[in-house]
């Protein structure tokens, strides 16, 4: 749009009457009547205020049919004032001609409702009324040609009707003079809103003709002055590519006759762009042209020479006199290095490192996503974590280079079992995890997580070894299972811990009996933080019976735990608890103190004994806790034994073995407890230097039951200990005949229900007090 000499307008150009040849008019007309309508509040406060007035001084003199009349009229001009006001203030694109005549209708219809007081109220009223209608009507006369000049065939309108009706009120009372005069100053006013009307239309389209070039200068600068490589381009309506600059032609690498006339979606998407072979990128791009949209930004990845390339592109449409989009004029910005940066990033923060599987949280996401795209389709999904059995062991023996090798070759293989929909990734370490987007039946998931876990446990070549794991899997079910990726994750970790723990290499559904474990878990947890404070914990002690003279060596202390809500809460619920928390090593030495407190009251022939886990072995303050119990006491050294099970034989055994030897140089003697029911070594009972072995009570129910097998186990335990030097302690003795078959084998020592209770200290003294320590069986 350029600028223009507005002398060359006609009136009937002005007034609005007829269209200039010029297409572009209609953005001019808009903003005519955006104008108005910012201008109108003057001439509307100054008819409300004369109305007010005019229907004060005439009320009851004026009659009421009059009255209704003009007032309805004056509602009905409000409203239509109004409406058009907001129409006109939110209106976005070009006008019509008919929209003009709309506006001066609006203008119509209040100068025919103030020419009633003049034509009509005058006659009923005296000289200060017929004054007043007199000034008001010239006030409004004079705020029109002052605010209504923008649209000048409304201004005329309003002006004239009620100029012309207050010349013939003035007539009609024979002042004829002031009615000559008043028709003058109409015509007058008249000349005035049609020479300030061509000139605001002029100041109007210069305005818009400045603003557009604006935009363009500003997109010239932008290609001049950008380090972004940013250069302009326009399209026809054809959208082929016309008046490339010389900055675009260069980031194509195509010559300008190349370019000149090539369709913007050739040039963004290659040669089968007609045919529909869009990406999306480019789709959206196409679309938003077709719609005649505004675009800003639109990311666009394409081809130039052998190199990808990403480009930014910004559009405005430009439109013709009937608003059809002729074509489209932006800026392209180039922005393929920083689109590496951003891509790089966003790889870094989604995907693993080591394997390039998604990490645990893009894994949660393609989780949340498969969910609602079946809950869309109606479908299941499920959720497998999978877990690598033997690994730690391969990388703290090869090393950890040889262990990320390890992890690649298994994300590579769990890739390759992957069917369309699904997704896996690795949640961390050695733990990874599955998307499954669909399946038919439990039987279906349980086929493939054993499918998952034989191509897991398949040997494995690193570095010129030959490499062993395996794998367990635990699963959840979208929506049987939980309707959530939190709620999916979690279950899917009960039914895997509960896979693991049953021998592992094997698969586990969820079921809601886990989750009802898992709740009794983190209840017994979460209250076994405050059982030490709150005093819920005591000790039972449990005699234990040297055979041969049927008297009490000592107790083996026991721990026990009373919850004011849970009640009775076994030690094989809470040891492990304690143990995973590291809260065993705070009750541990509350056991130590307490115990060995007790034991000083006891006779000095009586010894005790307390289980000690594998977690506290690993502990390397154990010796100073338990040091600190003896010094505390008064409690000799020698009445203390430490019991631990075969469980420590499994685990990192230097630090416990370290211990073993730290207390006994201070005379504190070891037991292997529950031998025969884990992997106990030789090896290890002769280097550990053990004091006593407890035989797991498995064998002394089994040899009640006639198994030879147990009876040989037992005899071979009692001739290797009897060989070592070392007792022998047949536990869980729960009866006369096991009692009998322990005394007949040669065992040292025995316990159990049998011979009596676990007992709480003050029974402990009760039943030693001055008596012999004989046991009574």
């Amino acid at each position: 749009m350029a600028t223009i000499d507005t002398s060359q307008l006609g009136w009937l150009e002005i007034l609005g009457l007829r269209e200039p040849p010029d297409g572009e008019w209609k953005l001019v007309r808009a903003a005519q009547l955006r104008e108005l309508s910012k201008n109108s509040l003057l001439p509307m406060a100054a008819v409300v205020l004369a109305t007010i007035s005019s229907a004060t001084l005439f009320w009851g003199s004026v009659p009421s049919q009059i009255m209704a009349v003009w007032l309805v009229i004056l509602g009905i001009g409000l409203i239509s004032v109004a409406t058009a006001r907001i129409a006109n203030l939110t209106r976005t694109g070009g006008a019509r001609r008919i929209d003009i005549m709309r506006a001066a209708g609006n203008c119509t219809i209040l100068g025919l409702f103030w020419s009633i007081p003049p034509l009509f109220f005058a006659q009923y009223g005296n000289l200060e009324q017929i004054v007043t209608i007199a000034a008001f009507s010239l006030a409004i006369m004079g705020a029109t040609a002052l605010m209504l000049s923008t649209v000048p065939l409304a201004g005329i309108m309003l002006n004239g009707l009620v100029g012309i009706s207050l010349s013939v009120m003035l007539y009609k009372f024979g002042l004829n003079l002031l009615a000559g005069l008043t028709f003058s100053y109409m015509l007058c006013l008249a000349f005035t809103i049609l020479v300030h009307g061509r000139a605001a239309i002029g100041r109007l389209r210069n305005d818009l003709a400045l603003a557009e070039q604006r935009d363009v200068v500003k997109l010239m600068l932008r290609q001049e002055n950008s380090a972004e490589s940013d250069w302009l381009w326009q399209i026809d309506a054809r959208k082929c590519i016309v008046d490339p600059s010389p900055r675009f032609t260069a980031a194509t690498g195509l010559s300008l006759s190349e370019l000149e006339g090539m369709p913007l979606m050739r040039l963004i998407a290659g040669e089968n762009w007609a045919q529909g072979a869009l990406f999306e990128e480019a789709a959206e791009l196409l679309e938003k042209m077709r719609a005649g949209q505004t675009f800003s930004d639109h990311l666009v990845p394409l081809q130039i020479g052998d190199t990808e390339r990403w480009w930014k592109i910004s559009g405005t449409p430009r439109l013709s006199e009937n608003r059809h989009v002729v074509g489209y004029r932006g800026v392209i910005a180039d922005v393929t290095d920083r689109e590496a940066i951003e891509r790089k990033i966003h790889h870094m923060a989604h995907f693993d490192a080591l394997t390039g599987l998604p990490n645990r949280a893009h894994t949660n996401e393609l989780l949340r996503e498969r969910i609602a795209k079946a809950a869309s389709r109606n479908r299941y999904c499920a959720f497998l974590m999978i877990d690598l059995d033997r690994f730690k062991a391969i990388n703290d023996t090869a090393g950890h280079p040889v262990g990320d090798k390890l992890l690649e070759q298994v994300a590579k293989r769990l890739n390759a079992l992957m069917k369309p929909g699904d997704a896996c990734g690795r949640l961390g370490g050695d733990e990874f995890a599955v998307v499954v987007a669909d399946f038919r039946s439990s039987e279906a998931l349980d086929r493939r997580a054993r499918d998952i876990i034989i191509a897991l446990s398949a040997a494995y070549e690193v570095d010129d070894q030959l490499l062993h794991i395996g794998a367990s899997v635990g699963s959840a079910i979208y929506p049987k299972d939980g309707g959530s990726a939190g709620s999916l994750l979690r279950k899917a970790d009960l039914a895997l811990y509960r896979a693991k723990g049953s021998g592992r290499g094997t698969h586990s559904p969820f079921e809601p009996a886990l989750l009802q474990k898992a709740e009794e878990r983190r209840a017994i947890e979460s209250a076994l933080r405050d059982a030490l404070q709150n005093d819920e914990l005591h000790l039972a002690y449990q005699p234990v019976v040297t055979l041969a003279t049927g008297e009490v060596a000592g107790f083996e202390a026991l721990l026990r735990w009373t919850h004011p809500v849970l009640g009775s809460i076994s030690p094989d619920k809470f040891i492990p608890i304690a143990e995973e928390t590291r809260l065993i090593d705070p009750i541990g030495e509350w056991v130590f103190r307490k115990a060995c407190t007790d034991a000083m009251t006891w006779p000095e022939q009586y010894r005790l004994a307390i289980n000690l886990s594998a977690g506290q072995l690993r502990n390397p303050r154990l010796s100073r806790a338990i040091v600190s119990a003896l010094s505390q006491s008064g409690l000799a050294p020698n009445r203390l034994e430490l019991e631990t099970t075969e469980a420590i034989l499994g685990q990192d055994n230097e630090q416990a073995i370290k211990t073993f030897e730290q207390l006994r140089s201070l005379g504190v003697t070891m037991a292997l407890d529950d031998f025969g029911s884990g992997y106990s070594t030789l090896g290890f009972i002769g280097k550990a230097s053990f004091n006593s072995i407890k035989i797991d009570k498995r064998f002394i129910r089994d040899a009640e039951n006639g198994s030879k097998s147990s009876i040989a186990i037992i005899r071979a335990v009692i001739a290797m200990a009897d060989s070592l030097g070392i007792a022998t302690i047949a536990e869980g003795i729960e009866n006369d005949s096991q009692y009998a078959i322990a005394e007949r084998l040669g065992v040292s020592q025995v316990q159990g229900y049998y011979l009596d209770h676990p007992m709480r200290a003050g029974e402990v003294r009760a039943k030693i007090g001055d008596e012999d320590g004989r046991a009574v069986a």
